[in-house]
C-alpha cells in the first residue's frame, strides 16, 4: 500500500540520518572516558584501545501481521568486527529501545532475528544503555608495587 511503502521509506531515511549520529557519540563517549577509539570512515568500524573492534547496527521493529514486533540483525561479514552492537529501535522505530552487545565469536551466522522476549542466549547481551561498552572501553592506571 502506498502508506505503508512511504512509512518505510520514512524509517529507512531516519536510519540513515541516526546511525551516523550513534556512531559519533559512541566514540565520544569513549574518548571521554580515556579509551583510544579510531573510526574507520568508509565503514565507520570502531577500533577500541587496539584491542577490539566495534560495528553498530541501528534495527528497526518490524510489525508481524499476527501484531508482534521482530528485530532482524544483519551482521556485516565482511568486516568481522569483534561486537557487534544492535541498537534495537522502540515499535515506532524513532528512539532506542535497548542495545545488544553481540561478540562474533558467539554469533557467527550472517543474521538473527529478535523478539519482544527473548531466550537466555540473547538476553544475556541485551542492556538498557551503552554503558557495559563504555565500561569496556575504559582505561584504569595500575599501580607499581613499592
Amino acid at each position: 500500500t502506498p502508506d505503508r511503502d512511504y512509512h518505510y521509506l520514512e524509517v529507512n531515511r531516519f536510519l540513515r540520518r541516526v546511525h551516523p549520529v550513534i556512531v559519533a557519540d559512541t566514540e565520544a563517549q569513549i574518548s571521554e572516558i580515556g579509551g583510544l577509539v579510531v573510526r574507520d570512515p568508509a565503514t565507520d568500524l570502531l577500533r577500541v584501545n587496539q584491542e577490539f573492534s566495534v560495528s553498530v547496527v541501528v534495527v528497526r521493529c518490524h510489525t508481524t501481521e499476527a501484531g508482534g514486533h521482530r528485530w532482524k540483525v544483519r551482521f556485516d561479514a565482511s568486516l568481522r568486527p569483534d561486537i557487534t552492537v544492535a541498537v534495537r529501535l522502540d515499535h515506532s522505530n524513532q528512539t532506542a529501545l535497548d542495545y545488544y552487545l553481540l561478540p562474533q565469536l558467539d554469533f557467527g551466522q550472517p543474521r538473527i532475528s529478535l523478539a519482544e522476549h527473548n531466550g537466555i542466549e540473547f538476553e544475556s547481551y541485551r542492556f538498557d544503555s551503552m554503558e557495559f561498552l563504555y565500561g569496556m572501553a575504559e582505561r584504569t592506571r595500575v599501580r607499581r608495587a613499592a
